[in-house]
């Protein structure tokens, strides 16, 4: 049965144009960090990392990652000073030829390489391709990494790498890969004014991008589509002090701007496997069961054994916020407070998504967390629960090990009670601490890491043990599945119910779902007493 490959895409701005007959040299991907929706990505170029088997087996030439517009081929492709090269040759058709002419003009100025990744480790702070495959090169409209680019010479010295914002949230799997300036230059406001009014006008930038993840994703907004990788509820009125009030004014140092305090998000940091770019409904063969072997005498039979399978299935699952958005905040916004705005949206749905991931429902419309899971690994401390200690952790360990499940990248997830409660643990007789100050290092258990984060519930019942539980969770974090339909979809109603006051409506919506590839991965244990 063959795949589909999840196919990524990072684009780059181009430089200077060569051309020589009908061949163009071009460099398409370098290592400089982009940040994706699980935080900053790196793909390495060191020696075995990149597979260019489909890029020297005559790839494709595309325009803005489109099979149906080929633009030529690729000839030839190599690594050199930690970037990938190629040499393009242009097709003779009329599409073709005038694109061509666009890249010589200087009117077509970015490249985008499309690819798999086959491999992705953690090193450090970032999230590191030790594996990858590129599968097209594209001409595109949106730069985001100018290290690379048409005229690029093989001996050329490679520029410094760019900084990225670090850690994305986990809301969306719509990255146009903006350069540091293209995230400075897309506005919000401007779009949500544009898309009110119908006058686009003042707004370019920012229907061109919507536009960009409309073809990406092949289907149109219904009002615009915003780009995750912008760093995004309560309505914002001006005069109202909690609310925007504080951000406007002569005096206005929103650099010092005191946000709320949120959870931490936790799943993505931990591991968990984002499968962006989802269109229909999906089923992921499983292997439920192994064939068995046999010792037979000799001329005796061997007997049939078959193994058996299931599917592992995700449908689509939306969660969306409504905010209202004023006329005069529109009016006297500013840097800061566009910033403010882009990062509060985005959070809450990444934190809406975290949540559900550990705790969903699986009913009212939500996803099914890990919590709620059939077939998870399940420790429990007593009838009414039992005070936490590390005895409940080496349970949790256990069960995921004898699944066969253990892996040296699996990790615990509590609360910040559970955290302090282990803290507290000392030595019978000796006072001295188990874990903390001393004796060993905070955030690993057992050479694991240990996450704390308050969307770990802290008021589940056991027996008599009413509303006083945490829940504790181990597991291999890389077999939960979040899969994403899409963008965020922004879509504004300039005539809601504070129309007579000149508010516009502002609605967020993103798309996902969440399975287990095997519930034996996780362990839970929901009656952790830490009173």
């Amino acid at each position: 049965m063959s795949t589909t490959p999840e196919i990524v895409r990072r684009s780059m701005a181009l430089e200077a144009v060569a051309t020589k007959d009908d061949t163009l040299t071009l460099s398409f991907s370098s290592e400089s960090p982009v940040a994706r929706s699980f935080g900053d990505e790196v793909l390495s170029h060191a020696a075995g990392a990149v597979d260019l088997s489909r890029l020297n087996d005559g790839a494709p030439l595309l325009l803005n990652h489109d099979p149906n517009q080929l633009l030529g081929v690729v000839e030839s492709a190599q690594i050199s000073s930690s970037k990938g090269r190629a040499v393009v040759r242009w097709g003779a058709s009329p599409e073709a030829q005038q694109r061509r002419a666009d890249v010589e003009n200087g009117v077509i100025r970015n490249v985008s390489v499309g690819y798999k990744i086959d491999e992705l480790q953690r090193q450090g702070d970032v999230m590191v391709a030790t594996s990858w495959t590129p599968l097209e090169i594209s001409l595109v409209s949106i730069a985001a990494d100018p290290n690379v680019g048409i005229g690029r010479s093989l001996s050329q010295p490679a520029t410094p790498s760019m900084t990225y914002t670090k850690q994305q949230p986990i809301a969306g799997a719509g990255d146009l890969d903006f350069t540091p300036a293209d995230q400075k230059r897309y506005s919000l406001i401007r779009a949500v004014k544009a898309a009110a009014t119908g006058d686009w006008s003042q707004a370019g930038f920012e229907r061109e991008c919507s536009r960009t993840l409309e073809q990406q994703m092949g289907r149109e907004a219904r009002g615009f589509f915003m780009p995750e990788n912008i760093s995004v509820r309560t309505p914002y009125i001006t005069s109202t002090a909690n609310a925007a009030g504080n951000l406007v004014g002569t005096e206005l140092h929103g650099e010092l701007f005191i946000d709320a305090l949120r959870n931490r998000l936790a799943v993505a940091e931990l591991g968990a496997t984002m499968l962006p770019g989802l269109v229909g409904n999906v089923d992921i063969p499983r292997r439920t069961g192994l064939s068995s072997t046999y010792w037979v005498a000799e001329g005796s039979a061997v007997t049939e054994s078959n193994g058996t399978f299931d599917l592992v299935s995700m449908r689509p699952k939306t969660v969306g916020a409504l905010s209202s958005w004023t006329r005069l905040m529109s009016l006297q916004s500013t840097p800061q407070l566009e910033d403010l705005i882009r990062q509060d949206m985005v959070t809450q749905l990444a934190t809406a998504i975290d949540l559900a991931a550990i705790n969903g429902s699986g009913s009212s419309n939500q996803p099914t967390g890990l919590l709620n899971t059939s077939g998870v690994n399940a420790v429990a401390g007593g009838t009414n629960g039992a005070a936490i200690n590390f005895d409940h952790l080496a349970d949790l360990k256990k069960e995921v090990a004898i699944d066969n499940a253990d892996s040296a990248s699996a990790g615990y997830l509590s609360n910040a009670k559970v955290e302090a409660k282990l803290m507290k643990l000392t030595a019978s007789g000796s006072g001295e601490y188990f874990y903390g100050p001393g004796a060993g290092t905070p955030g690993s258990v057992w050479g694991r890491r240990f996450v704390i984060s308050n969307q770990i519930p802290s008021n589940l019942t056991k027996g008599t043990a009413s509303g006083t539980c945490s829940a504790v969770i181990y597991g291999n974090w890389s077999d939960l599945l979040i899969g994403m339909w899409g963008a965020t979809d922004v879509l504004v109603n300039p005539f809601g119910s504070g129309f007579s006051a000149g508010n516009l409506e502002l609605r967020c919506m993103q798309t996902i779902d969440i399975a287990v590839r095997h519930p034996e991965s996780f362990a839970v244990m929901k009656d952790a007493l830490t009173a």
